[in-house]
């Protein structure tokens, strides 16, 4: 029992300093909105596929924490309670939930027999909708609001984001089927 502890806090741990580290890669902003397509949501997909929704959750409330006591953790070295109210708080406050929605929606996707982790296309259909609709509707709304814009074209203008995030959420579930079994137990 102990040793699995030692396990699951190690492995979130390892995931939260992938996540930290991806916003060590430079941010790119496009288009009109002042949001910029980052790395760091892969890391989010991954710690979703990964942990689950328990840990996965857990990992993104110690990121938010880490991200509300200044600590530079997010692309462009930002952090402060500034960023979580700031016009692109939005997005970052959906990620804290999507590891929780991942594992509600996978419950009423049909599993084999045996299977403990969520399918390849289950995952990346259910990834790329929580980004499409959880992801970019928070941080639209958000925005919108705070920005005095209007919500539908912020929305619409966050497709932009489609082709990046399909290959970020293609890469996220090709990087999970390939790990061993075992970090899914």
């Amino acid at each position: 029992m102990q040793g699995t502890r030692v396990r699951d806090l190690t492995l979130e741990a390892v995931f939260l300093a992938l996540l930290i580290v991806f916003a060590m890669i430079p941010g790119m902003t496009l288009g009109f909105l002042p949001v910029p397509v980052v790395v760091q949501n892969l890391g989010v997909m991954l710690i979703t596929l990964v942990l689950g929704a328990r840990r996965g959750s857990a990992v993104m409330a110690v990121f938010i924490i880490m991200i509300a006591l200044g600590l530079p953790v997010l692309t462009g070295g930002h952090g402060g309670v500034a960023v979580l109210v700031g016009p692109t708080a939005g997005y970052i406050w959906a990620w804290l939930f999507q590891p929780a929605l991942f594992g509600l929606l996978s419950v009423f996707w049909p599993k084999k027999k045996g299977q403990v982790r969520p399918g390849i296309v289950q995952s990346f259909v259910l990834i790329f909708l929580l980004d499409l609709i959880l992801v970019y509707g928070l941080g639209a709304g958000w925005l919108s609001w705070t920005a005095h814009l209007d919500f539908v074209k912020t929305y619409w203008a966050n497709m932009i984001f489609i082709p990046g995030d399909l290959l970020k959420v293609a890469l996220a579930t090709i990087v999970v089927q390939a790990l061993p079994q075992k970090v899914f137990k």
